[in-house]
């Protein structure tokens, strides 16, 4: 049996770096990359599976296409919402993703 495992890119791993490195500064500490998709949290919450980005304080992004979830609880993450769109819209068009 084999498992299949996308390799990122040269430059969508640069991309995301860049993306990463602004969302921490807006205070998303924490990021999972999974099955296309990045998690940005702003903690941690320990479920009966371990530890795991804290479900109601998260920006999910998919990497191959627009789309972006998010569901916030904390005031001043919420606050911030509107410069990580912007700084995920950035991602998407270094990556050259329109749709």
């Amino acid at each position: 049996m084999s498992a299949e495992v996308k390799v990122l890119s040269a430059s969508t791993r640069t991309n995301l770096e860049a993306l990463k490195h602004h969302m921490k500064k807006l205070g998303f500490k924490y990021f999972k990359e999974n099955a296309g998709w990045i998690d940005f949290g702003t903690r941690l919450c320990e479920k009966y599976s371990g530890i795991h980005i804290d479900p109601s304080n998260h920006v999910s992004v998919q990497l191959s296409r627009k789309c972006i979830f998010s569901m916030i609880d904390e005031l001043d993450s919420y606050d911030k919402l509107p410069e990580a769109k912007q700084a995920i819209l950035d991602f998407y068009e270094a990556e050259g993703i329109k749709e």
